[in-house]
Order: C-alpha cells, then structure tokens, then sequence
C-alpha cells in the first residue's frame, strides 16, 4: 500500500538497509518509494559526527565526495577506519521526529485571506468597544470567516489588535470571600420556603415559570439600589429602582410591578420567585400577597446560605450589569428610564443558551410587545447593543 507520508517503521528500514549492500532502487521497491523521495529523505535528515582524527596525525582534515550521492552515510564504508572526513550517519527516530515537527510548524498559522483579517478587525474591534462579547459578534455576523473559538484565539494570540485586555470575562476575578453564616438571623420566614421546597414545588407544578431575584448596590453611602429580576426560561433580565436598601422598598416596588401588569400575567411571569437570605427580602408575607394580605399573587423560595449557585443566571447576569454600572460607582445618579435602557440593551444580546436568541424576542413571542412596554423594554437591534457606563451617562 502506497502512503503520502513515511512513516517511523518505513524510516527504521531504511536505517537498516543503509547498514547493507542494498542499491536506491532496491531500497524503493521495498518500500514502494520513488527512488528520488528515499534519497531526499536519507539527505535531509543526515546526521554529522565530527571526526577528530586528523588532530593526532600530520594529515589535513577531508571532505569526502562520497557524502554528495547515494548512500550518503559513512555505514558500509571500507575506508571508514582510516577517513579523515566527518562520519555521516542516518538516526530514523530523529528523522521521524523532525518530519513531525516541521509538519506540524506547517500546518500553523492563519488560513485567512487579508481581506478576510481585515473584515474580522473591523468585526471585533467595532464590537468590543460597545461591550460585546465574541460570542454576540459572531452571533450578529454569521459570514464572519471563522469561528466563535477561532476569534478567542486569533485575540489571545495577538493576531488582532483587539487584547485580552479588552474583553469582559478575560480578566481574572478576586478570589470570593467566604463568610460565616449568621446565625443570629430570625429562620421562621424560611419555613415551608427553603430551596429544597423549591425544588418540590416546581416538580409538582409543571410548566411554571422561576424568576431569580437579587439586589445590586453602588457605594455604601448611595440612597438608591436597584432590585433584579430574571425569569430564568427565557433569560430575560428586568430591574427596578429602589429609593432604599430596606424589605418595605422591595415590596413597595413589587407591588407597583403588580400594579402595572394584568394580575394574570404578573402571576404567570413572577409567579415563583427565588432570592437570597437578605434583609431586603425579610418580608415574605408582604411580597407574595396583594396589598391587603388576602389574595396570594406568588410564591417566594430562598437560596441555602453560601450557595449563591443556585440562582447562578441571576449572579451570572449582573456582571453584564456591571460592564454598564461598575462596581464602586454611586446609583445615585440613575432614574428607572436609564435603568430601562440599560435593559433593553442587555436583552437585547444574542446569548448562545438561547440558540442565539435574546430574550426579549423570546419574551416578546410569549407575552407579545404590550406587556413589554408596561415594562419598559424596548426592542434593540442586534449591532447596536451598547454595554458600556457611556450608555447611561
């Protein structure tokens, strides 16, 4: 069978074979060579050991023609006791590991055109200064010569101009401090509402929706937060602004949620409710009834203590919050239009847990645009996804 390549046994034969009478075309019948490919490989990959011998006679040193046409090697010389020249010798491992290599080397570099780097410069770099990630680059531009992995790699590798450096979740995290659990805290609210009857809860009532809930703070003298939704089905992200860090702001704030909604979709969108063990969540009575303590609109559910990973879409979704509020930076500023905008901005982005949906295509197919108005989404194109602390100056 004729192979494109020699491979490590073929070059041990030719080793031994050298070592014989055998003539070029013998060697290349053998191994259904071109006489030319076994003389090319025997040359290429000759290996010199210097011969010292002339030191110890009156004699100069030599170059023996021999080495210039087939066999090459010094093997079955009847001269090799006495020649002043230099041994040459044929290793078939180090030939095949310096076939390998030089294969290898080969096969590196760019398969790109440089019209084809030029597009995806101007792709990343147009992208990135909004705050996108690759991942929502390629989304929006499908012709993009190369893959979501291949535009990480062509940026750590330096290839574009576009860094590490500048990317979101490039950047390494502090380690997370690990806290003691307070045990202080009143635990009555938590009955018949820990995570495991969560669990239970959505086992037996199939097709209900999760909304994770949380809280982000700006500076610590700040008057204002903002309170976090995201229904977890769709990984559509909605948020409120608080005018305080208390539990009467959360329910304050749920109830004009309430309020604006039809009670049926309000109860089919934040039916479920699960949220952490904050003293702005200490009310629970107040957050799943209507004012008046008669009519239940949801059910609330808290995360175990230091187990933040179990609303994780709702951690993982602040920290594109933060491309746009950065940590240490005051609220103060923000009023719930710029809120809205920001969350328009943020639906707006082609996730890859979607199918490369957003989630305000996929909310907008369940509850259709009027609802989305109540809310204050509205519809953002694709490129022109913003995600920047410029977007809400």
């Amino acid at each position: 069978m004729k192979h494109k390549h020699l491979t490590l046994d073929e070059r041990l034969e030719i080793q031994t074979l050298l070592k014989g009478d055998s003539t070029l075309i013998e060697i290349s019948h053998l191994l259904y060579k071109s006489p030319r490919t076994i003389s090319r490989e025997i040359f290429t990959h000759l290996k010199v050991k210097t011969n010292d011998r002339h030191l110890h006679t009156n004699q100069a040193k030599t170059n023996c023609q021999k080495h210039l046409r087939f066999p090459f090697v010094c093997d079955r010389c009847e001269r090799r006791r006495g020649c002043l020249s230099d041994f040459h010798y044929y290793d078939a491992k180090l030939a095949d590991k310096e076939y390998r290599t030089l294969l290898s080397y080969a096969r590196t570099g760019l398969n790109l055109t440089n019209a084809e780097l030029a597009v995806i410069e101007l792709a990343v770099a147009h992208g990135v200064s909004k705050g996108q990630s690759p991942d929502h680059i390629k989304a929006i531009n499908p012709d993009l010569p190369c893959s979501v992995r291949s535009l990480y790699r062509h940026i750590g590798n330096g290839v574009l101009k576009t860094g590490p450096y500048h990317l979101r979740n490039k950047v390494k995290m502090k380690k997370r401090k690990v806290r003691k659990p307070d045990q202080t805290r009143d635990t009555a609210r938590f009955k018949g509402r820990l995570f495991e009857d969560y669990l239970d809860f959505i086992l037996t009532h199939r097709g209900v929706l999760t909304v994770e809930m949380d809280t982000v703070m700006g500076k610590l003298t700040d008057q204002k937060c903002i309170l976090t939704f995201i229904i977890t089905e769709f990984h559509f992200f909605y948020a409120i602004l608080l005018d305080g860090k208390c539990a009467i702001d959360v329910t304050n704030a749920i109830n004009r949620l309430y309020d604006s909604l039809p009670p049926k979709v309000y109860t089919l969108l934040f039916g479920v409710l699960l949220g952490d063990r904050g003293s702005e969540f200490s009310d629970p009575e107040s957050i799943e009834r209507v004012p008046g303590g008669k009519q239940r609109r949801s059910h609330i559910f808290y995360c175990d203590p230091l187990a933040s990973y179990q609303k994780g879409q709702i951690e993982s979704i602040h920290r594109t919050l933060r491309y746009i509020l950065p940590k240490g930076r005051s609220l103060d500023f923000m009023t719930q239009d710029k809120l809205n905008l920001a969350l328009s901005h943020i639906n707006g982005m082609m996730l890859k847990s979607n199918q490369h949906h957003t989630g305000y295509e996929l909310m907008h197919r369940f509850v259709g645009e009027d609802i989305l108005k109540k809310l204050g989404v509205s519809f953002v194109h694709p490129d022109s996804i913003h995600l920047t602390p410029n977007l809400v100056k």
